[in-house]
Formats: structure tokens, sequence, C-alpha cells
């Protein structure tokens, strides 16, 4: 599968709810707006735009907005660890006046496994400003503990029996997450989601103005076998 392929860019990733011409205009408006510019790539396929994404460092310096069967676009970054999508979608859902998701599901052999569910939204969609949360759940092994963690109103399409279960790794996973999801008509996990293609391409976005103290950058396979975290010698 194309998804797990690139972990571990893909196990955290974004979703906005907005067509993917108008995400990125706004999106390359608020960075310019922070001194920041941008180089502009299409990707014909879902491949395509994650191959475009590495180098891999912690700055982030690439993402990609990939066009998908719903009516919400997705976003990936270049990280070591994931997309940290949060700062972009939670701007977005205040920018665009929608609503923003953040989906986090590891591969189940992950060091630290975690499955992570945010909904960002304006005021008038139920958001809290000033982050603009809706409802967060979490289920994730912290450094060897599990932890649970849920805000917001719960969703009445919520299975909310679990969240008392003993083992809190149970109570939100993978299985629930997807279930969740398809109440808005969302299937992100699945590779056949995302339709980017020659009519309908993706965006890949290169920021242009760094800093002097960019940090090392990695393959896709330096980061799978750990390299970021390795102490150089």
């Amino acid at each position: 599968m194309i998804l797990e392929a690139w972990h571990p860019v893909t196990r955290d990733f974004g979703l906005i709810e907005c067509p993917l011409d108008r995400a990125v205009e706004v999106f390359v408006r608020w960075q310019e707006s922070l001194g920041r510019s941008f180089s502009i790539r299409t990707a014909t396929s879902l491949v395509d735009g994650l191959e475009m994404l590495p180098p891999l460092s912690a700055e982030r310096v690439r993402c990609v907005f990939v066009p998908t069967q719903a009516s919400w676009t997705g976003f990936f970054q270049s990280g070591i660890d994931g997309s940290d999508p949060f700062p972009a979608m939670s701007q977005l859902a205040r920018l665009l006046e929608t609503r923003g998701m953040r989906v986090c599901s590891t591969p189940p052999d992950a060091k630290y496994p975690a499955t992570i569910w945010e909904l960002y939204a304006p005021p008038k969609l139920g958001g809290v400003p000033p982050l603009l949360y809706r409802r967060s759940i979490c289920a994730a092994n912290d450094g060897g503990r599990w932890v649970f963690e849920q805000s917001g109103e719960p969703f009445p399409f919520e299975d909310t029996a679990r969240y008392v279960l003993r083992r809190k790794r149970d109570r939100f996973n993978r299985e629930i997450l997807a279930a969740y999801l398809a109440h808005f008509d969302l299937r992100p996990l699945d590779d056949d989601f995302y339709v980017a293609s020659h009519q309908t391409p993706a965006v890949v976005l290169e920021r242009l103005t760094r800093g002097e103290n960019r940090p090392r950058e990695f393959t896709l396979a330096q980061v799978v076998a750990g390299e970021p975290w390795q102490r150089r010698a």
C-alpha cells in the first residue's frame, strides 16, 4: 500500500474541507504574510506527490496538497516524524471558515504507537478559539506508558462506552478512527481515496526562504532506519 510505504510521513497528516486550489491559494497567502515564499510543482498521482517530498527533515520545507474523492483536500509534509498538520489545518480552518482535521494512525509495530483524531472548526461550526478545536481524541504510547485523552463534545456517532475500557490502547484505535471518519464520508487511510491525476493534479510547495541553521536532511529509507535519532559520532 502506498500510504504504508510512506510512513512516517503519512502516519500523521491533515485534511481540509475545501477544494484544492482554494486551499493552496489561502495557504500560500498566509505563509507569504510570514515572509515565506514557495516554488510550485504539480504531481499526477499520490505516489508522485509523495516522492517529491524528500529529503525529509524536522523543518518540513515541502508539502503536498492532494485531491480526494470527497470535498476535502489531503495535506502531507516532508517531516521525519509525520506531517505535523495541526498548525496548517487549524489556521486554514480559521481563514477559510471551514473544518480541518489531523489524522494520526501509526503502524502496529511503531516504537510508540498512537491513534489521534483532531477536528478544527470556526466558532459557527463548534470550534473553540483560539486553536479552534471542535473534538480531539488520542490513545497513544507516551514513552512506554499508554494514555487516553479527549476534549470537546462527543459526536452522536461516537462509541463513548469504549472510552472507559480498562486498556487505554483499546479505547481508540485505527478501526474506530476509520469508522468515525466514515461519518464524514472520508476514507483517508485508503490509497484510492486520493485522486490526483493529469486532470486533477496534486500541488507540491517548497519553501524557498530558509534560515542559516538548517537541520539535517534524510532519505525516507534513512528515516525508517532511525538515523535521525541516532547520535552522531
